[in-house]
């Protein structure tokens, strides 16, 4: 009787890591696909795009801590945590009133706060849970996180039609989402955390700090986040600066992310067979390059084309910074450590990018210099990739 609850339990686990997943890119993703009427509604393009940067600098600050705050609360606790401030932070940062831009504030620092959880605490969890199952979980949660990315540009339009409130509604409801969730993971939070021994919260991260190879990873993550968030934060807009309706602009992106989620499905999971990764991060970097090259000036069928192909590279891109995270630690601690120096400091790089990528773009007139930094970051990037692909494991006593 105890092999069927057991499985049971394993079922429930794997599905509450994959919803939670779900839950840390649909409300940033959600800005891209609402823009045009944000900046319609009288919001500059600036404003804009500090609300994918602001969360990206959360998922820095915060994230140097979540390794320690996994530790501190258990991990499953730390994730509810996280998803708390999600659904807080969404429905926040869609507050209307003459207190709006606190409001927005406020959500968007908290939403940024819980995703940070949720980014750092996946890898560890999953090391910890499935130490024999990384690259298929990796896999499976790296496909989880594209979906709902994929999820916040798609429905996000629909729900802004339909919602009284236009987009500010459609932002809140991701929130509900997060809630929703919540109430699901509540039955993983039940068990108290581990003992652990007394030491400084950081203790990990700055042992792993005196490693080049921790590093690599670090900006690797830094790189392809930047790319990523900077590409999708605009990537309807530019389309729509084409001559794409609203609607056929999210919805060609949707696709990108669709074809994308098989990709992040099947390449680290191939990828984390091997004993170096290196040949899988190139050529995802390259297939990301060409794509982002296509986008932006070839026209027609080519750009639709282009954008698929950069759909493939992105996802697959990131799956693999994530099984790199987990394959380059030596145990569950060293992960939840590599994650937060990995993510604190990539996504601190990173943060800029969709700001910066609106800002040239306004400046300039046009897109051809904004992606033209994007293809740059991806080309430094695909060169951290391969440094951090190489074999080898990290440990705190080197």
């Amino acid at each position: 009787m105890n092999q069927p609850a057991s499985k049971w339990h394993h079922v429930i686990l794997i599905a509450g890591i994959l919803l939670i997943g779900m839950n840390l890119r649909p409300s940033i993703t959600a800005v891209s696909a609402l823009a045009e009427r944000m900046y319609q509604d009288g919001l500059s393009r600036e404003t804009i795009g500090s609300l994918t940067a602001i969360p990206l600098v959360l998922f820095g600050v915060v994230g140097l801590w979540a390794g320690w705050m996994g530790k501190l609360m258990g991990f499953a606790r730390a994730l509810g945590l996280g998803l708390l401030l999600i659904a807080l932070g969404c429905w926040l940062r869609s507050a209307p009133g003459p207190m709006e831009l606190v409001w927005r504030m406020a959500g968007t620092i908290l939403l940024g706060g819980g995703i940070a959880l949720g980014n750092v605490l996946l890898p560890g969890l999953v090391k910890s849970r499935y130490p024999k199952h990384v690259g298929v979980l990796t896999s499976l949660y790296a496909t989880a996180m594209n979906l709902g990315a994929a999820s916040g540009i798609a429905f996000s339009v629909p729900l802004a039609n339909v919602l009284p409130g236009d987009w500010r509604a459609a932002m809140a409801a991701w929130g509900v989402f997060a809630a929703m969730v919540l109430l699901l993971w509540s039955p993983q939070m039940l068990a108290p955390p581990a003992a652990r021994k007394r030491e400084h919260p950081l203790a990990g991260v700055y042992r792993l700090a005196r490693q080049k190879r921790a590093w690599q990873v670090a900006i690797y993550m830094g790189l392809q986040s930047w790319v990523f968030f900077s590409a999708v934060a605009w990537l309807p807009t530019l389309l729509q600066s084409r001559g794409m309706e609203e609607i056929t602009a999210a919805n060609w992106v949707v696709t990108m992310q669709l074809l994308g989620c098989a990709a992040s499905l099947v390449v680290p999971t191939l990828a984390g067979r091997s004993a170096s990764q290196t040949v899988w991060t190139s050529v995802c970097a390259i297939t990301a390059i060409l794509g982002l090259i296509g986008v932006v000036f070839l026209p027609g069928i080519g750009q639709i084309l282009s954008l698929l192909l950069l759909g493939l590279g992105l996802n697959a891109g990131f799956g693999m910074v994530l099984l790199v995270i987990a394959l380059r630690s030596e145990s569950p601690e060293v992960a939840a450590s590599l994650s937060s120096m990995a993510q604190a400091t990539g996504y601190l790089l990173s943060s800029p990018g969709p700001w910066l990528v609106g800002l040239l773009s306004t400046t300039s007139g046009g897109w051809t210099l904004a992606f033209g930094v994007v293809i740059l970051m991806a080309c430094i990037g695909g060169v951290a990739g391969y440094l951090s692909g190489r074999p080898g494991e990290l440990s705190f006593n080197e």
